[in-house]
This record gives C-alpha cells, structure tokens and sequence, in this order.
C-alpha cells in the first residue's frame, strides 16, 4: 500500500460586519474539506469530506454566539464552480467558498485540506477575514501524528474565532482538550459509513458507524448519524 499523502489545511475566511463586532451571532459555512491523493482510496475522498465538515458544523452549532449555514445549502453553491473536484486550497478557494458563503448570508466560511504521509499529517490553520475594507489573515502550520492533527485543528479554529469576537465559552475549551482527539482509524470508519450509508448498504453503513463510535465516542455529528440511520433501520423492518 502507498504512503498516505494527506495535507491538512483549515482556512476561516471572515468578513467582521458592524452587526457581527457589536455582538450579534456570526453565521458561520463549513465547506466539505479538500481531500486527494495518497493512499486515501477515491470511494473515500467525498465521504471523509463530508465526514470532517459534518464533526466541526455540529461542533461549531453548539456555541451560541454562531449560526452555522445549512451545509446542504453550501454544498450546492459550491458545486457549481466544482468544488468536489478541487485538490488544493489557494486564494481561488479561499474566494469561491467566500462567495458561496455569502450567497446564504453568512460572514465566515471555514474550508479545510489535510495532507497525510506515513502516519503523521502536516496541518495548516489560518484565518481571513475583512475588517471594512482591509484584508487581513492569520496563518499557523504545524506536523502531526495522524492520531493528533485533529485536535489541533479544533483548538486553533476555537482560538481564531475567540481573536475576532465570538463569544467562545470555557466549557468549549474544556470539552476540545479533553475531548478532541479523533483519531484516524475513526475517520475512516466514519467515512465508510457514510459511503455506505449513501450507497444504500445500511447494514454495513451501521456496521462502520458504530466502530467509529467506539473509537470516538465523543462526537455529536457522528451521535447524530448513527441514531438517525438506527432509525430509519428499525423503521423499514
């Protein structure tokens, strides 16, 4: 098997509005992540994108100053200028998930591309935002093990929203430090999930969500999924 080549890079692309900096919520689009290339399998590379989108949408729903935009919504804008095909985040992303996102009235879109080799992940986060009418941003890189990249992400993302205003509470912290590793036998699990689930193959969809969940039991997104497919299950028995 090939060495994974992953690279993880998280962009939050922000424009502070009056509104936003006088404390009102931040609506905020969390665009399926750019994954290509190494030894990730292509029946993957959509799922594990709408995998890490889904984890950190329902994460970010979960503090009040934010309003997440409706990822199905985002998705849709999105496509028409293809995203599922892009392989690299550059300023052409950076502008296309802007105007997808603004489209459904948000003021920050966080786009992410991850980069795995050999058991570790080199991982990106910055932040872009516009301030009247001055681009500015914020860039952090690191290297992970693949175990780890995750949690690193999480913490910066909850650091850069702290930087231009929303309201992050401690307890979010907390929950992210304690909580947030997310480890990459668990992603796999998880995308293959929802391969399945979305090709139809419940059974093995709930076969692969539920090992997810014993490896990462702390995920609301993935809480979430597997109720609503149990659900759906028990239903058409």
């Amino acid at each position: 098997m090939k060495p994974v080549q992953i690279l993880v890079g998280a962009m939050l692309v922000l424009s502070i509005s009056p509104a936003a900096a006088a404390g009102a919520r931040i609506g905020l689009a969390i665009a399926p992540a750019i994954v290509h290339g190494g030894d990730l399998s292509s029946d993957l590379e959509h799922p594990m994108q709408e995998a890490i989108a889904e984890m950190l949408s329902w994460e970010a729903s979960l503090i009040q100053s934010v309003r997440v935009i409706d990822p199905v919504l985002l998705n849709t804008n999105l496509e028409k200028s293809g995203w599922s095909g892009r392989t690299d985040l550059t300023e052409t992303e950076i502008e296309d998930g802007r105007n997808a996102s603004r489209q459904l009235d948000a003021d920050a879109v966080l786009l992410t591309r991850f980069v795995h080799s050999a058991g570790m992940v080199d991982w990106q986060v910055a932040l872009a935002y516009r301030r009247e009418t001055k681009d500015l941003s914020q860039r952090l890189s690191g290297r992970s093990r693949e175990d780890d990249f995750i949690l690193q992400i999480r913490q910066h993302a909850l650091t850069y929203l702290d930087t231009i205003g929303v309201k992050v509470p401690p307890a979010a912290y907390q929950i992210v430090n304690s909580r947030g590793n997310v480890g990459w036998e668990a992603l796999r699990e998880y995308a293959m999930g929802i391969r399945d689930q979305e090709a139809g193959k419940n059974e093995e969809a709930l076969r692969h969500l539920n090992e997810a969940l014993r490896r990462a039991p702390f995920l609301p997104s993935l809480q979430v999924r597997l109720k609503k497919l149990e659900m759906e299950l028990q239903s058409s028995r």
